[in-house]
């Protein structure tokens, strides 16, 4: 039986993750819940799979704390989180964003086996990443993808690996017309129900740009040896071409259970216990190549990457800045990556060499990205 925890347990991912749980309820024991909230989707999620701990980072109710089942102990913010971590031997990092940095930090500092579903922390704790590799499994898709297919063939035959994009909302939009697109647009993401800041990140292919580095640090990947190829279809989820000519693909349904129960239960395979498709029904697949003139920000990760150093935290809150800021209405969606060039290109900071340089990298980068957006703003 895995002593599991979910960080982030009323989101997608975490929400998700508690479905493939619920199917295989007998190999897991639940040490703790963790969300942002005391939500009523926390408490029937406490009620159900009958945790150890359950944590919040805002106060919840007396009749809240009073409806917990017998045997689970309420605990608050990162005292609570740090608990948690210390209690468990399988963390579901699934917290979105920034926040999910200093979990992944402390779970890897701890030597706890990491499921990682947040980008963010792979990209900025690299040096972490790359020294406790062997305690990660990635669950996003493309990554996951990724992890399953190298495991397959020697490094020396590789040639190229690729991440697959579905292209967002705007793939088939001219460059001229993105000028003046709106957020409800921007949200519109034509294969999957996401929050609204990855949602952007992915319309903007920034989200790609990301796991682009994210990749780098995984699987010791070069940035030349990595391609972002545009596949509307969404179901191969990562490619490997070798030197003799040969492609491997990673197909699956576009369903989140597949990689986290991949995840959950590795190096085992489990049987899938929920509505699968055929083979027939994934087809036809087609790829194209990105526009990155339409895509600029592609072109800025991978700078990004080979700059590295402290340049990659303040992408991070740089592009919080400015995607927070156009979903505010304040600027527009081609002025993301112009805000974010326009932080990078300020930036004076030497490398981070602990945790707290890197988070406070992020906030300059962040407060920096609402000082230049005044250069873009709306009327």
């Amino acid at each position: 039986m895995r002593r599991l925890s979910v960080l982030g347990s009323t989101g997608s991912v975490g929400s998700q993750t508690l479905e493939v749980i619920r199917a295989y309820r007998e190999e897991f024991y639940m040490v703790g819940l963790v969300a942002k909230n005391a939500s009523e989707k926390l408490l029937k999620q406490a009620i159900e799979f009958k945790p150890q701990y359950v944590v919040s980072y805002k106060e919840p109710s007396k009749e809240w704390l009073s409806s917990l089942p017998e045997g689970t102990t309420y605990l608050r913010g990162d005292e609570g989180l740090f608990e948690v971590i210390e209690s468990s031997e399988y963390l579901m990092n699934a917290i979105s964003g920034i926040d999910g940095i200093l979990p992944t930090y402390h779970a890897l500092a701890k030597n706890k086996k990491l499921l990682a579903s947040n980008k963010e922390s792979i990209i900025c704790l690299g040096h972490l990443v790359k020294e406790k590799r062997d305690m990660i499994v990635p669950v996003d898709s493309e990554h996951n993808a990724l992890f399953q297919l190298l495991s397959l063939v020697d490094r020396e035959d590789i040639k190229r690996v690729y991440l697959t994009a579905s292209g967002g909302p705007f793939k088939d939009r001219p460059l001229e017309e993105l000028k003046n697109v709106s957020v409800e647009e921007a949200l519109n993401h034509p294969r999957w129900k996401m929050g609204a800041k990855i949602t952007v990140d992915s319309a903007t292919l920034m989200n790609k740009g990301m796991e682009m580095i994210e990749a780098i640090n995984l699987f010791d990947l070069s940035v030349d040896s990595i391609e972002v190829v545009v596949h509307p279809q969404s179901v191969v989820h990562g490619i490997v071409e070798l030197k003799d000519g040969s492609f491997l693909f990673h197909v699956s349904q576009t369903d989140m259970k597949i990689p986290i129960m991949h995840a959950l239960f590795y190096p085992e395979r489990k049987t899938y216990p929920f509505e699968r498709k055929s083979l027939l029904a994934l087809s036809p697949m087609s790829f194209e190549k990105v526009d990155t003139n339409k895509f600029r920000s592609l072109y800025l990760c991978r700078w990004v990457a080979e700059m590295g150093g402290a340049y990659i935290p303040a992408l991070l809150g740089a592009d919080e800045a400015a995607v927070e800021m156009f979903l505010e209405g304040r600027i527009g969606f081609l002025d993301i990556v112009n805000v974010v060039e326009d932080v990078l290109s300020m930036l004076s900071l030497p490398d981070p060499e602990n945790i707290e340089q890197v988070l406070s990298t992020i906030s300059w980068a962040y407060q920096k990205g609402k000082e230049v957006y005044k250069r873009y703003a709306k009327a």
